[in-house]
């Protein structure tokens, strides 16, 4: 049985660059491997920061019976060994997401949240906050990091969110914002479902990250159709989805990236990767 999940990301539609009409679209295309375009082809290392949404962190005080802290890092391991794999499958080496198990309760922070927001995607009409709604929570954050004097010292900022069960959208992302540091704050929202399992939706998160690489439209606008649900850029997210498109990798590649470090490592090392990256397309089965 294949599940479906829904992410999105913030950058209005009508900025988009114009995509195919219907009968102009491509087949789906199927599994292709990352392609060395500009050696030497390692990965570029994503710095992240990562902030705990206050509730989240309160349940997880009493999931750990105590601080948090050690589990919470446990968890992260689980979701970037999943994300990595996948950003790895991205030409000329790839992407991975570089932290440090640095996780702090938004509320001790140095995120200061307002009660309103701009809202982007209904005529940036002021609006008060909904915490039952993923895309308030997420323009509530990002502009709470635009405010902040070293905005762009970090590459990516995530909170982490319960999951909203009244509300099918996973996870939010600015598009394009990665190296960009004119454009709106890069951030994302992640939502969680389970306390014991973070890791449950991180092919989705893979995709909002690739948003904030690069990739501003959805595969659905490019293929006419997504068998077996395994193209990740698509949306709805499948829940084995690993894929990168053609069109996926061809907006992340044209996207200047290149404030990004590179990893460094040994040969011993970079024989490992190649293994892993044979077979990312199995980690989720």
């Amino acid at each position: 049985m294949m599940f479906k999940l829904w992410s999105t990301c913030l950058m209005f539609w009508a900025s988009c660059t114009a995509v195919p009409p219907e009968t102009e679209k491509l087949p789906p295309p199927g599994y292709a491997g990352p392609v060395c375009y500009k050696p030497p082809c390692t990965a570029r290392m994503i710095n992240i920061k990562m902030y705990v949404e206050d509730s989240l962190w309160d349940r997880m005080v009493r999931e750990a019976r105590g601080d948090p802290t050690e589990l919470l890092g446990v968890q992260m391991d689980i979701i970037f060994t999943y994300v990595n794999r996948i950003l790895q499958q991205l030409d000329n080496g790839g992407f991975k997401v570089d932290f440090a198990r640095d996780v702090v309760k938004l509320n001790r922070s140095e995120i200061v949240l307002e009660d309103t927001y701009v809202d982007r995607i209904n005529g940036n009409k002021t609006t008060k906050v909904d915490p039952t709604n993923i895309f308030s929570q997420t323009f509530q954050f990002q502009e709470a990091v635009q405010k902040l004097p070293d905005r762009n010292s970090t590459d990516l900022r995530i909170l982490f969110i319960t999951e909203r069960r009244s509300d099918p959208t996973l996870a939010a992302s600015e598009e394009t914002c990665i190296c960009n540091p004119d454009w709106f704050g890069c951030v994302a929202v992640f939502s969680i479902a389970f306390l014991d399992n973070w890791g449950h939706n991180a092919n989705v998160f893979a995709h909002e990250i690739g948003h904030a690489l690069g990739m501003d439209l959805h595969d659905n606008q490019f293929y006419t159709s997504n068998p077996k649900s395994r193209l990740l850029m698509w949306v709805p997210v499948g829940f084995f989805a690993t894929i990168w498109s053609p069109e996926a990798k061809r907006r992340i590649n044209n996207q200047d990236n290149s404030c990004l470090t590179k990893e460094i490592l040994s040969s011993k090392e970079e024989e490992v990767e190649v293994e892993e990256v044979e077979e990312v397309d199995d980690i989720f089965s």
